[in-house]
């Protein structure tokens, strides 16, 4: 049997998987896990990468030439939940912000819409006190004429 095919077997055995397992895991065929390991067969590339890529915890240089561990040494990942924490944070405070300057602009929408409207009663009030004026002389006309007589 290859090294290659026994180290697929490992692979499969310290993983805790069956044959029927491993081929969902790499969604392949369970006659093509069983014709690997019992190595009347080589694994092709195909294989390898879905292995690799699905348990990504095996070094990829140990499965292929059996050099170095067994298991690689993965990055850690990065904790994101602060920065996500604090994005949402900023994302709630924009939101109310943005809120406020609505509002802001709502009522200042409602003022200038006022003052719009005070202008035109200025105008009528002018229009009005200009006729009264007109108005004013025309009584003391009158009274004088009543008075006349």
């Amino acid at each position: 049997m290859d090294e290659l095919n026994k180290r697929i077997i490992e692979v499969m055995t310290m993983l805790g998987l069956n044959k029927s397992t491993f081929a969902k895991d790499l969604d392949v065929s369970l006659p093509l896990i069983t014709h690997i390991t019992s190595g009347r067969n080589k694994p092709g590339l195909d294989i390898i990468q879905k292995i690799i890529l699905r348990f990504e915890n095996i070094s990829p240089d140990w499965l292929l030439n059996g050099k170095g561990e067994t298991y690689r040494t993965l990055p850690e990942k990065t904790e994101y939940s602060a920065i996500y924490s604090s994005l949402t944070k900023i994302q709630t405070e924009l939101t109310e912000q943005e809120n406020v300057v609505s509002t802001i602009k709502s009522y200042h929408k409602i003022l200038i819409d006022e003052i719009k409207h005070l202008e035109e009663m200025r105008e009528i009030l002018d229009a009005s006190t200009l006729k009264l004026k007109g108005i004013y002389p025309q009584l003391e006309n009158i009274k004088t004429q009543l008075e006349s007589k």
